[in-house]
């Protein structure tokens, strides 16, 4: 179960860093001087991936309160995001047949941070490299 909910969050990060570059590309303020527009747009960015990040820790944090491993939603879902944030938490909250997802909840997070990134790189780049006059 770990592993298909671990491919599972990995997929939905896809999903999220796909729509994070679908929407650079198609609406991406052309014009230097829309910095406003553009601060906004970035931070639409920046939104969808938190978005994408709160998705995927939420998928964790149901899994956990569904099949009982931690019986409170709340406490769940915190348990995710602390796990997929890699700071860690008791493992041990975790009843010993559950144990095995806390670290596939950190390999997920991480996985993801990384991925973002990327990401977050790449589209940086790409905005400077956009208001780049050519031949410069």
């Amino acid at each position: 179960m770990g592993a298909l909910l671990l491919l599972a969050s990995t997929s939905l990060h896809g999903l999220g860093m796909y729509l994070v570059h679908d929407r650079f590309d198609r609406h991406w303020p052309e014009y230097r001087h829309q910095r406003m527009r553009r601060q906004l747009f970035f931070s639409g960015i920046v939104l969808l991936i938190l978005t994408t990040h709160l998705a995927e820790v939420l998928l964790w944090g149901c899994t956990l309160a569904v099949v009982g491993a931690i019986p409170s939603f709340r406490d769940a879902y915190y348990f995710a995001a602390v796990t997929y944030t890699t700071l860690g938490y008791s493992a041990d909250l975790l009843p010993k047949s559950w144990r095995i997802l806390a670290p596939m909840i950190a390999m997920s997070g991480f996985f993801a941070f990384g991925w973002t990134t990327g990401v977050l790189v790449n589209v940086v780049g790409r905005m400077h490299q956009r208001d780049t006059p050519p031949g410069a």
